[in-house]
């Protein structure tokens, strides 16, 4: 992404899981049994009132690094050499699973965290507010996305039921809200209008023009791949299958978050669209994590490690 962008963007995901201090000891589910924080009192639903906010912030953000480096090791990997010259099956997976990671790790940059609460984390969270809030929750063990709302201090729990399609679904509401918010932000006309469209030709390409409303277009070609043996993605390969090499030339830089890609939407090819959409998602995530490093001017031990991964996937 563009450092114009980005600098744009800034005021978006900072509130939300921005601290400086590099000393972040826990995860958010650990901060979830050990954080200081309140019950509310909400029932049937689950609702935190967080007491410090710089703790909760650091636990987010410290998820939002370890799924970045997770996306950017599955495309260093993605960019070995292949015994074929064709896109193939296991890259089209790779290629999946990268932008899966960076998606998670997006929603956390915004303070939302798309997780599977254990039957051990939710018998604490309802032990607790039985106590502090007189009733118990009906939180089941599954997924949530844990949103944290930065103006109040609060924190929800709103359940859903499935890991893949359900993550896209939150994403998606993400981005669309990014890019109506761009909208409401102070800048020039023409750099508000820009940072909104990258976002809105985001959600339309992981919704595949309105195909897949709920944004799960990736996760249903990479079903299609894994699981059906379709798009000529295994061998024999199909003639439409495009060279492998020829469309990852165009992200060589990806490190630098430097990559040079059209807009899926303008893109026919069906796997080569599903390999463009995917790797803007991962380079949005690369890029501001980048840009959290610049801002908290010396990688420590949040981010250090993300650091280093860059480097060593560059030798």
């Amino acid at each position: 992404m563009k450092n114009a962008d980005l600098e744009l963007l800034r005021s978006l995901w900072m509130p939300h899981s921005h601290v400086i201090d590099e000393n972040c000891p826990q995860s958010l589910k650990v901060w979830l049994t050990d954080g200081n924080y309140y019950l509310n009192n909400n029932p049937p639903s689950l609702s935190i009132f967080v007491n410090n906010s710089e703790d909760f912030k650091k636990s987010i953000s410290v998820d939002a690094f370890r799924l970045t480096m997770h996306a950017a090791q599955t495309l260093f990997e993605l960019e070995k050499a292949s015994a074929y010259l064709k896109f193939t099956s296991w890259q089209v997976i790779q290629t999946y699973y990268a932008a899966f990671f960076a998606a998670h790790a997006l929603l956390r940059f915004f303070g939302k965290s798309f997780s599977h609460l254990e039957s051990g984390h939710v018998n604490f969270l309802k032990q607790r507010c039985a106590s502090e809030a007189g009733y118990t929750p009906d939180i089941p063990s599954t997924y949530y996305l844990i949103e944290y709302n930065a103006f109040d201090n609060n924190i929800s729990f709103n359940r859903f039921g499935e890991s893949h399609k359900d993550l896209w679904k939150c994403f998606n509401t993400l981005i669309k809200d990014i890019s109506n918010s761009a909208l409401t932000l102070r800048a020039s006309e023409q750099r508000k209008q820009n940072l909104s469209q990258i976002f809105a030709s985001m959600s339309e390409a992981i919704c595949c023009r309105c195909r897949y409303q709920g944004g799960n277009w990736l996760s249903v070609k990479r079903n299609d791949v894994n699981y059906k043996s379709m798009h000529g993605v295994w061998f024999p390969f199909s003639k439409s299958v495009p060279n492998f090499n020829a469309i990852f030339r165009k992200m060589r830089d990806w490190r630098h978050c430097n990559i040079i890609y059209e807009d899926p939407n303008n893109i026919k090819n069906e796997i080569e669209k599903f390999f463009s959409t995917s790797i803007s998602i991962v380079d949005l995530a690369l890029s501001i994590a980048t840009d959290y490093q610049f801002i908290s001017k010396k990688p420590g031990k949040r981010s250090g490690d993300f650091s280093r991964l860059i480097r060593i996937s560059a030798t």
